[in-house]
C-alpha cells in the first residue's frame, strides 16, 4: 500500500489529525468546522493569549457561536498550542496566516515562509499541506515547495502533497459561512487533489477542484479584484456626480431595474478588510515578473487609496460652509469597522480619515458598538464613546463612516448639528446633511 492509499484510508476511518496554522478570522472557524465533524484538530498560533483563550473555550471570533467552540474544546476535539513541534502529530496542515503588505506595498511573505520552515522541521511523511492565505499566483509551487523540501528532506508527491485552497471568509455574513461556501482546491498532483478533497469535504459541503495551485491562487485574486474594480468605479462616479449635483444613490437604484448586464455596487469612503485593498498589489508583484502592466487594476487600486483623502475634503467643505475650519472642530465618527455589523477594523478607511482630520487639527472621537478601542494610522489609541444626544449635539460635525444596523438615522439627524453621510444612511439631505 503506497503513501497516498495509507492516508486516504486514515481519512476514511476518521482517524486523521488536522493541524490549522494561524487562528484568526480564517483559521479558527475552519478548525471549529473540522472539530464539529468529529475530526481531531490541533490549532497552532504564536500568540499565547489566543491559544489560552481557545483552550479555555473563550471565543474571540464573532462568526463562531460561543457554545460550539466550548463544545469542541470540552470534547478535546480541538486544542490549541504554541508548540510547533506538535506538527509531527498531524496528517494534514492548513496554513491560514496573515499576508500583509510591507511599507513599500510589496507582499510580505514572511508569515508563509515561517510556517513552511516550521512544517519542514517537524512534519512526518504522508502529510497533506494546503495554503489558504491570500497570495499571488505561483506562491505554492515556487515559494513554499522549495522551503518545505529543503527543511524536511522529503520529496513532494511521495512523502507529502501540496495544494492551495483560497479562504472565502465574509465576516458578518449571516447566510454564507465556512461550511456552505463552495471551496476551490488546486493541488500539484492528482493524488494530492484526491487527498485534499477527502479532507476538506468533512468540513465544507462543496469542493470545486481546479487543475493546479496557480489556478486556485488566481481565482482568489480574480474574486477580490472584481470587487475592487467595480467599487472603485462607483466611487469615482460618485465623486463626479457630487460635483454635478447628481444623487449617485438614485442613479444606482434606477440602474438596478435593468434585469441583465448590471450588478449594483455602492460608493463609500474606501475599501477595507484584509483582501480587497491588498490583492491588486499582490497581482502587480507577480505581473512585473512577466513584464505585464495591469493598468486597469493599478488605476482601481489607486482610486481606492485616494478615497479617504477625498472624504477628508468632504468633511472640510461641509465645515467651511458652516463657517468652521477643521482645525479646532470637534468631529465625531460613527463606525470604524470596514463594513457593517462586524468587529473588524483592518484596513478600514475610517482610520485613515480620522488620522488625517486629527493631523489637520480636528478633535477626533468615535463611536462603534462593535469595536471598543481603535488606533488610527500612526495615531494614539482611542476608546469608543457612548452615542448620546449630548455627544451628537456637542460635535461640530458627525461623520457616518460605517452603516451599522444599530445606528438610528433619525436619532442622529435629530441631534447632530452637521452630518457628513458617507454611507447613504440618511436618505433625504438638507442644509445640515452632506452626502457622498
Amino acid at each position: 500500500m503506497n503513501n497516498t492509499q495509507q492516508l486516504l484510508e486514515k481519512i476514511a476511518a476518521n482517524t486523521e489529525v488536522v493541524g490549522v496554522i494561524g487562528l484568526g478570522y480564517v483559521g479558527l472557524p475552519l478548525a471549529v468546522n473540522f472539530a464539529e465533524a468529529g475530526v481531531k484538530v490541533i490549532g497552532f498560533d504564536k500568540n499565547a493569549d489566543k491559544v489560552a483563550q481557545i483552550n479555555r473555550g473563550d471565543n474571540y471570533i464573532r462568526d463562531i457561536r460561543d457554545a460550539v467552540l466550548r463544545e469542541v474544546v470540552d470534547n478535546i476535539t480541538l486544542s490549541a498550542t504554541t508548540d510547533f513541534s506538535r506538527i509531527k502529530a498531524c496528517d494534514a496542515l492548513l496554513i491560514c496566516v496573515p499576508t500583509p503588505l510591507d511599507r513599500f506595498k510589496k507582499p510580505d511573505m514572511s508569515y508563509i515562509e515561517d510556517a513552511c520552515v516550521e512544517i519542514g522541521k517537524h512534519m512526518k511523511p504522508r502529510t497533506f499541506i494546503s495554503l489558504e492565505s491570500t497570495t499571488y499566483p505561483t506562491t505554492t509551487e515556487d515559494l513554499m515547495l522549495p522551503i518545505i523540501e529543503q527543511e524536511s528532506g522529503f520529496k513532494h508527491g511521495t512523502d507529502f502533497w501540496l495544494a492551495y485552497s483560497p479562504e472565502r471568509v465574509d465576516p458578518g455574513n449571516k447566510n454564507f459561512h465556512t461550511r456552505n461556501t463552495p471551496k476551490v482546491l488546486g493541488a500539484m498532483t492528482t493524488e494530492g487533489l484526491k487527498i485534499g478533497q477527502a479532507i476538506y469535504k468533512k468540513a465544507i459541503d462543496q469542493i470545486h477542484p481546479v487543475s493546479s495551485p496557480r489556478v486556485a491562487e488566481m481565482v482568489k485574486i480574480l474574486e477580490n479584484t472584481y470587487r475592487l474594480v467595480n467599487i472603485s468605479l462607483i466611487n469615482e462616479l460618485a465623486l463626479l456626480a457630487g460635483k454635478m449635483d447628481i444623487n449617485i444613490w438614485e442613479v444606482i437604484e434606477a440602474a438596478k431595474t435593468k434585469p441583465f448586464g448590471f450588478q449594483a455596487f455602492y460608493p463609500g469612503p474606501g475599501i477595507g478588510g484584509h483582501c480587497i485593498p491588498l490583492d491588486p498589489f499582490y497581482l502587480e508583484h507577480i505581473a512585473k515578473q512577466y513584464n505585464f502592466d495591469l493598468s486597469m487594476i493599478h488605476a482601481a487600486g489607486h482610486i481606492n487609496m485616494r478615497m479617504p483623502h477625498y472624504m477628508y475634503i468632504k468633511i472640510a467643505t461641509a465645515l467651511n460652509r458652516h463657517q468652521k475650519a477643521v482645525n479646532g472642530s470637534k468631529i465625531l465618527f460613527l463606525g470604524v469597522a470596514y463594513k457593517p455589523n462586524i468587529d473588524d477594523a483592518r484596513e478600514s478607511p475610517a482610520l485613515e480619515i480620522m488620522q488625517t482630520v486629527a493631523h489637520k487639527g480636528g478633535a477626533v472621537s468615535y463611536h462603534d458598538p462593535h469595536i471598543p478601542t481603535v488606533q488610527p494610522h500612526h495615531g494614539t489609541a482611542l476608546d469608543s464613546i457612548p452615542l448620546t444626544a449630548e455627544a451628537l449635539a456637542q460635535a461640530d460635525c458627525v461623520v457616518l463612516t460605517t452603516n451599522h444596523a444599530t445606528f438610528d438615522a433619525n436619532f442622529i439627524k435629530q441631534h447632530a448639528r452637521l452630518i457628513v453621510d458617507l454611507r447613504n444612511m440618511i436618505e433625504e439631505g438638507d442644509k445640515k446633511v452632506y452626502k457622498l
